[in-house]
């Protein structure tokens, strides 16, 4: 992912994998903390319909993020980006264009009560098989 903190950036580790072929086409992190909202807003826009999209928050993922970066992740299928604040844990494996509501999407809350790192909240993550094109289809 980066040169950087243990191969992460701060703020969203975003992976983009072809739908079709499973291929990685990008890796990227977008700084939530010194990044320019305009330029993150522009690389989630240019994400195509069909990608399968792998993000993983690192550090606090909320401090340029807007209203409209965030409904571009409830339009890959997140159910839980408009419930991410300050300092949360986040990930999340959806499809650009989707039109359901992604099964691997995981949050931690930071409380100040409940935390276990030091001011932050614990590591979340998610697992499974995720399907290669659109026709395929996850059951319950």
């Amino acid at each position: 992912m980066s040169h950087v903190l243990n191969n992460v950036g701060p703020g969203l580790n975003i992976v983009l994998v072809d739908g079709e072929s499973g291929v990685v086409e990008k890796s990227h992190y977008l700084d939530m903390n010194a990044g320019n909202p305009e330029d993150i807003l522009a690389y989630l826009k240019e994400i195509k319909p069909g990608m399968i999209v792998l993000v993983a928050s690192f550090d606090d993922v909320t401090k340029k993020m807007t209203d409209e970066m965030r409904e571009i992740f409830v339009g890959m299928g997140s159910a839980l980006i408009r419930s991410v604040r300050h300092r949360d844990s986040w990930v999340f494996a959806g499809r650009a264009g989707a039109r359901s509501k992604s099964l691997f999407e995981k949050q931690a809350a930071h409380d100040e009560k409940t935390n276990i790192y030091e001011g932050w909240p614990e590591m979340v993550e998610v697992a499974g098989c995720f399907p290669r094109n659109q026709t395929d289809r996850l059951t319950d």
